[in-house]
């Protein structure tokens, strides 16, 4: 799928700046060959976490694991094992990846080949273009600069040809995982780059997402670069959203239940964060009642809302009166449909009301002024006045791996049991001595 529905919230003049600084970088005479890194500036998906394309394997294929694990949790320690052990290319193969993923489930090879089968259709499924990424190749192309494209990633070729040319990307395309590393994986794929280019370390311009491989490594070699941060990065640097709902929902986040959450997350940032957006002070949703209405209202829209405190449906019948909100809401709604169709016969809208619960317990205050016309006016004061801050998330990797164990005693020992409070007693003394 190449999406065509484009959203309609004005740029604002830093990223109107932002793409006059890139396409002027790209339009240099100086400048005679441009590469991209591939996935992250050109092509992307919409999600927000790495592991969703397993969740959604397990969903579409009706995936297990062994009783003990989760297919996710087999699938990334595969990853992590296969990394350790392959260094020979600049990046690992799937086949690698599920060559030990099929030793420690004893599968066939047969079966092995399914279960490669499957992650390459999923990812074809839901890959689709960077609007603005594409407007720089785009631009790149029309100045008749040879162009190189990098792709940092686990598949095989004819599956990136695939993706690419769904997405109308073209150029030479090359595969990390096809390079030799020569113990410095950065540095080689920078000089194939190069190579590739056929153009001189000065007049190569490289354009990607990870500051080391693609700027400081470009740097060291006498060309230019220049960063195009991820988009679910530049939500994250954003606002509070995605940490508050981590911190709400920190045992179980990173789980099935909350896989479409993921995706509004993944579809809010391919879209509202696509050419990067600064944060505005004292607002989590960029002091815009659109970008308000996309994600808050979007979100509330496929919520369970019946149980509602007066301040929130005062908030939620409020954004429903602001024609701004509403058309973000319905952009939102859109794109969700598209990218995603009907995937809550499966699946519940788990935490889709914590984003409004988010602005109504901890709202910034440009957030809360956007409905001040919208409200009673005692209602809105009384928001405004029982605002406090916000519970985040800074590290969740750190903070799931402890909820695992934090799990497995609730499981041994429940909460409030004599045992229990004895262990936690002990625990909160050991912190203490720390």
């Amino acid at each position: 799928m190449i999406n065509d529905l484009k959203i309609t919230v004005p740029l604002t003049r830093d990223q109107r700046e932002v793409m006059d600084k890139m396409t002027a970088a790209i339009r240099d005479n100086g400048i005679k060959a441009v590469s991209f890194r591939l996935f992250g500036s050109l092509l992307i998906f919409p999600f927000s976490e790495g592991n969703d394309v397993f969740l959604l394997m397990e969903r579409e294929y009706k995936l297990t694991g062994n009783g003990k694990k989760s297919f996710v949790d087999l699938r990334i320690e595969a990853e992590t094992e296969a990394r350790r052990k392959h260094t020979d290319k600049c990046d690992v193969t799937l086949e690698q990846i599920y060559d030990i993923y099929a030793k420690k489930m004893k599968i066939s090879a047969e079966e092995k080949a399914k279960l490669i089968r499957y992650e390459c259709e999923i990812a074809e499924k839901y890959v689709f273009p960077r609007a603005f990424g594409k407007k720089l190749l785009d631009t790149a192309a029309d100045c008749g600069k040879n162009i190189v494209l990098i792709a940092h990633t686990v598949y095989p070729r004819e599956v990136v040809l695939r993706m690419a040319e769904k997405c109308g990307i073209s150029g030479k395309i090359l595969i990390a995982n096809e390079i030799d590393s020569g113990g410095n994986a950065k540095d080689a794929v920078f000089s194939t780059i190069l190579k590739k280019g056929k153009a001189s370390a000065a007049a190569h311009l490289h354009i990607g997402g990870d500051i080391s491989a693609d700027v400081e490594a470009p740097i060291m070699k006498g060309a230019k670069a220049l960063l195009l941060a991820d988009t679910t990065a530049n939500m994250i640097k954003s606002g509070r959203a995605r940490s508050y709902v981590q911190s709400k929902q920190v045992y179980d986040y990173d789980t099935a239940a909350f896989l479409p959450l993921h995706l509004a997350f993944g579809i809010y940032s391919a879209y509202i964060f696509d050419i990067p957006r600064n944060k505005a002070a004292l607002s989590d949703f960029c002091g815009n009642a659109y970008i308000l209405g996309f994600f808050v209202y979007g979100c509330c829209k496929k919520a369970d809302i019946s149980a509602l405190s007066e301040t929130e449906r005062a908030i939620f019948d409020g954004m429903a009166q602001n024609s701004d909100i509403c058309r973000g809401a319905e952009d939102f709604s859109g794109l969700f449909q598209r990218h995603f169709g009907n995937i809550s016969q499966d699946f519940e809208y788990n935490g889709f009301e914590l984003p409004l619960k988010l602005i109504s317990e901890h709202g910034g205050s440009m957030d809360v002024g956007l409905l001040k016309n919208h409200m009673p006016a005692d209602i809105h004061k009384k928001w405004r006045e029982g605002i406090t801050d916000a519970p985040t998330v800074p590290n969740l990797q750190r903070v799931t791996e402890k909820n695992k164990l934090e799990k497995l005693a609730d499981r041994m020992f429940p909460p409030g049991t004599k045992v229990r409070n004895i262990a936690d007693g002990v625990l909160f003394n050991m912190k203490k001595k720390r």
